[in-house]
């Protein structure tokens, strides 16, 4: 009750309009079929009364007159009210997926390697419009359905309270087995969510333009395929298990509901028999009995699925979104493009890493283990090891990305924490190893670097220049507005390694952050572009603060310091001389890297 209570309140803060037209139209609908319902009354009493006159009264013109209005404004209002919902649907869905997408940007780096979370995770987004639907669901049993049920009972209950015994048992059974069917629905999706996740990624790789060299080269088809279609295959049968078994039930209903109509005639039919009402409200009575049945059945699915399904649902959505605080729903709801993107923590003097660990959730041992380092303003640190050797876990603790489960993380002193961490980020420029390559134009992706500043034109050419991009940009017509793939556009141009390398570093220098943190800047470069790129950063590091992550030496002697790992460890700590005239770990690896230029 709680959670749906905090997004009830949510909602009528932030949705109220769509809330309030919603309420107006829903309260339309028992207001005129009650309407309706009494003028056929009266107009079938007048047409009776004059039987055998030869002449309609002129009050049946009246009574039919106010029929026909009332049922064309009950059609117009009907589209009104389809109308009203996609809007109401549309703005509630829109706001909760903006706090949706919000909170996915800021959890934490490491649920992104859990296949529990995100099997949560696929399955709260595929279900995000539960919100509008739970809320409607609820405005539609109090203002709308409910108040024509309750119009028809009172109606019932001056004429014929018989038939409140008929919709009673009718009413139960229905109820009993929308909760039945919903509750094996929700079951199955939570059954299915990591199923159709693993589906969904098959599927991607069978029509991805990403993927397709490699299916075709490798023959990767056949395997790909027989797995998607394995997955799919036991899905659906699981559905259609579950749609059978429900509907074996849903057709024994459909039986009890002909019979206990059946049963209403009969009472009807006696009613009139006896003279206990006229003509005209045995056909009110016998007109509502259809449509009362109809109203109670769209009441016990709002209920069900309304009340019952679409709250299960909104527990996980609410587990996953909070805590959100009131001015984090007052900024996504803003229009404001851009939140304050100044560093909270002032201008930047250093950066700690003090005892850290931190071990993966699906390792056995540490990839870093009780490492400490500090980096002053104006340094240029090196980072080196092999692979494994814990440096680019290091170099997500040292930014935020991942939270220390043992030590602490400080930027000028303050320590970096879950709820500061998105101001930590703030500090960094990032060339990470494994990037995302987005199919967005050249100079929105260099944006990506910056999003506040992505329209100034300064920061862009300067980025342009440091990284050394110029050269590709220009072979291309639209230059800078060059789309880079063709995921969606068949004028996108597919780049090379290199190029792409050189892109995420331009996107890094975007904005002039504090501090570089570039992991294998060089991976994808060829050794004689390397030597040019080196030269570039010498050049555009100076006086800047950098954390250079690499397997390489060459790269490593633009440092002012060398850290070098192993093991998840900081086994050695100097200048390139310092480290040599030790004749450790860094010793040994640079005559391992000499030799391989120096052999014949």
């Amino acid at each position: 009750m709680r959670k749906t209570l905090w997004i009830l309140k949510t909602t009528f803060r932030f949705c109220f309009p769509s809330i309030f037209m919603m309420v107006l139209l829903n309260l339309t609908n028992p207001i005129i079929r009650v309407s309706i319902n009494l003028f056929n009354r009266s107009m079938v009493n007048s047409v009776a009364e004059s039987a055998g006159s030869g002449a309609l009264p002129a009050l049946f013109v009246w009574f039919a007159g106010a029929y026909l209005i009332m049922y064309l404004v009950n059609t117009a209002v009907g589209r009104l009210r389809a109308a009203g919902w996609y809007n109401f649907a549309f703005r509630i869905n829109r706001f909760f997926r903006k706090v949706f997408l919000y909170k996915s940007y800021r959890m934490k780096s490491e649920l992104l390697l859990d296949s529990e979370y995100l099997d949560k995770y696929f399955f709260i987004s595929e279900n995000l419009g539960s919100v509008s639907g739970y809320l409607n669901a609820y405005l539609s049993i109090i203002f709308g359905i409910g108040g024509v049920i309750g119009s028809s009972v009172w109606i019932f209950a001056v004429y014929e309270p018989f038939l409140i015994l008929y919709i009673i048992p009718v009413s139960a059974l229905m109820i009993y087995l929308y909760i039945r069917s919903v509750k094996k629905r929700y079951e199955l999706d939570e059954k299915q969510a990591h199923g159709k996740r693993v589906s969904g990624y098959y599927g991607g790789i069978l029509t991805s333009y990403a993927t397709a060299k490699e299916m075709r080269i490798f023959g990767y088809r056949d395997p790909v395929f027989g797995r998607y279609i394995g997955l799919a295959d036991q899905l659906r049968r699981d559905e259609l298990d579950v749609e059978i078994k429900n509907q074996k039930m849903w057709n024994l209903y459909r039986v009890v509901r002909v019979l206990s109509r059946a049963a209403a005639v009969l009472i009807l039919l006696f009613g009139v028999k006896n003279g206990r009402y006229d003509i005209g409200t045995f056909v009110m009575l016998f007109g509502m009995i259809e449509p009362s049945m109809n109203s109670i059945e769209a009441l016990a699915g709002w209920i069900v699925h309304g009340a019952f399904r679409h709250g299960k649902y909104l527990s996980g959505f609410y587990d996953f979104i909070n805590p959100t605080t009131t001015e984090e729903l007052k900024m996504i709801n803003s229009k404001a493009e851009y939140e304050d993107m100044t560093p909270p923590f002032g201008a930047f003097s250093s950066l700690e890493v003090d005892d850290v660990s931190y071990t993966y959730p699906t390792g056995n041992v540490p990839a870093v283990s009780h490492a400490s380092l500090t980096v002053r303003r104006g340094e240029i640190i090196s980072i080196l090891g092999y692979n494994g050797s814990g440096k680019t876990t290091l170099s997500k603790l040292l930014s935020g990305s991942y939270k220390p489960q043992k030590g602490k993380v400080r930027i000028n002193g303050v320590e970096v924490t879950e709820e500061n961490r998105d101001g930590a980020f703030l500090y960094f420029g990032f060339a990470p190893q494994e990037f995302s390559r987005f199919s967005v134009s050249i100079r929105d992706f260099i944006g990506l670097g910056r999003s506040d500043k992505k329209d100034d034109r300064d920061e862009l050419e300067a980025a342009y220049a440091k990284a050394g991009i110029h050269s590709f940009i220009d072979k291309y017509q639209a230059g800078e507005d060059t789309v880079i793939g063709k995921a969606y556009d068949d004028r996108g141009v597919d780049l090379s390694g290199d190029e792409w390398q050189r892109l995420v570093i331009g996107s890094a220098y975007m904005g002039t952050p504090e501090i570089l943190l570039m992991d294998e800047p060089t991976a994808s470069i060829d050794p004689l572009k390397e030597m040019d790129l080196i030269a570039n950063f010498r050049e555009n590091l100076r006086g800047k603060t950098a954390i250079l992550i690499s397997h390489r030496i060459g790269f490593a002697r633009l440092a002012d310091r060398i850290v070098m790992m192993d093991g998840g460890e900081i086994t050695e700590v100097g200048t390139h001389d310092e480290l040599l005239s030790r004749g450790g770990y860094y010793a040994r690896l640079f005559s391992e890297q000499k030799k391989l230029y120096e052999e014949d």
